[in-house]
């Protein structure tokens, strides 16, 4: 029993270490390293968060398959006049796996406010993308005041409209329709519905590379399909807001979306333009679902704008 608990800890510092090294690279584009410091956020022990810059706070959340490093272009570009603040969800990056993924929305917002109060930060702005806006806009409605303004890429939340492979592996029986302990199967997802418009490069490598570590961590396979059937089911999506929950949030708020994304339907941009207060939508041309790779320079530019240092 010694032996097997010994061997399960030290499959657990070899998985982290390779999504370290993986990140590492992803981030050393940027001239940044993966290097941060666990704390503990919401129901979660371990949660791995980095910081950059001083100035005002922005939070950045990445989405599911990732970690931090998915936003080192804007962490270098946000650094220069904000503390900039990126957490590990737990489930991916560097942060512990959870015993339990039930309900993504309000986990993830727990998490983001556990870290801010962690770092006493009591108000910030704040960029999600994908699950991470998700989880960004749970926060920002729990707690509206804390939050100033906020970038949305490619949300979930506005319709049942969902990639039909994502569908098909919520279902116990089909789960095999994305592996994401198989490096094959984890680049084809990605290639095919991810970043099916940016070109092969070598940061497009690195990103592929994280995703698999990440996919790959010793007993996470069990854990990200729990979340996946938590979020969806054969239909698509199953947490969609609600016109009053949104009603709630106060942030000046940019939504952000590729108009090829297949992960998120584009036109879900058109609910979330109608229901969120006081919001502005951008869309990019010849962009998928992962803006931050797809679309670098025009995302930086705009975030950089809507969060500009008065």
């Amino acid at each position: 029993m010694e032996l097997a608990s010994q061997q399960a800890i030290s499959d657990r510092h070899d998985s982290l270490e390779r999504i370290r090294a993986a990140g590492d690279e992803l981030m050393s584009v940027s001239n940044l390293r993966y290097e941060g410091r666990y704390v503990s956020a919401g129901e979660f022990g371990r949660v791995h968060v980095m910081e950059f810059g001083d100035g005002p706070p922005v939070v950045l959340v990445h989405g599911a398959g990732s970690g931090g490093p998915a936003w080192h272009r804007q962490i270098a570009a946000l650094s220069r006049d904000h503390r900039v603040i990126v957490p590990d969800v737990p489930m991916f990056g560097m942060s512990d796996l959870p015993d339990r993924i039930d309900a993504p929305r309000e986990q993830i917002a727990d998490v983001i406010l556990g870290v801010m109060d962690e770092l006493n930060v009591e108000a910030s702005d704040i960029a999600g993308h994908s699950m991470g806006a998700l989880g960004s806009l749970g926060a920002m409605m729990r707690e509206p005041t804390r939050f100033n303004r906020a970038v949305l890429l490619s949300s979930p939340g506005f319709g049942r409209g969902l990639n039909w492979l994502l569908r098909l592996a919520s279902l116990s029986a089909l789960r095999r329709f994305v592996r994401y302990d198989s490096r094959r199967d984890r680049h084809f997802f990605f290639d095919r519905f991810e970043a099916q418009k940016s070109g092969p490069s070598i940061e497009r490598d690195l990103w592929k590379e994280m995703h698999f570590q990440v996919g790959n961590r010793n007993l996470a396979t069990e854990i990200f399909h729990q979340g996946l059937r938590s979020f969806a089911n054969w239909r698509g999506q199953r947490d969609l807001l609600t016109a009053d929950e949104l009603s709630i949030v106060t942030a000046s708020t940019l939504l952000v979306w590729g108009d090829s994304d297949l992960i998120i339907p584009t036109r879900h941009s058109r609910r979330a333009l109608v229901t969120i207060p006081g919001v502005r939508l951008e869309i990019i041309e010849n962009c998928g679902h992962i803006v931050q790779l797809e679309a670098p320079d025009r995302l930086t530019d705009l975030m950089t704008d809507w969060l500009r240092v008065n």
